[in-house]
């Protein structure tokens, strides 16, 4: 009896341990801004759309410069794009700048250089809980 418990907490100790790594290291991936800058480069240029959900904030919005005029884009429209996007890689070479960071708060400038252009973000993080989301994207292009 003895040996079945020792084997049972065994198992629910290891259970636990994969259960608590497995939460950690999805969380992690939004552990500090430089985190969240990549993974929106790498969801934005590779196609990357498995943490998707979880890197844009509840209040996101996408404003985008179009012929003189400003285009807004909501969380759920620039979500469901993406996900057509899965996978798609843009042929373009991608760096970005933090312009400004506190404790709680992050711009970064990120630059998609492509052939003829330059896609330009302005990305707006700021931190929810432990996590930092993208809670504002504004686009221009030279």
């Amino acid at each position: 009896m003895k040996t079945l418990m020792t084997t049972f907490f065994a198992a629910f100790i290891f259970v636990s341990a994969s259960a608590f790594t497995k939460a950690e290291n999805k969380s992690s991936r939004l552990a500090t801004a430089d985190n969240s800058i990549n993974l929106y480069i790498e969801t934005i240029t590779n196609g990357n759309v498995e943490n998707m959900d979880t890197l844009f904030g509840s209040q996101f919005i996408l404003n985008t410069n179009a012929n003189g005029k400003v285009i807004s884009h909501s969380k759920t429209q620039i979500i469901g794009f993406l996900k057509g996007q899965k996978n798609v890689k843009q042929n373009c070479s991608a760096t970005y700048i933090v312009m400004e960071q506190s404790e709680d708060y992050s711009i970064a400038k990120v630059e998609m250089k492509y052939r003829d252009f330059t896609k330009v973000d302005y990305v707006t993080f700021s931190k929810e809980g432990t996590d930092w989301k993208v809670n504002q994207v504004v686009t221009t292009y030279k």
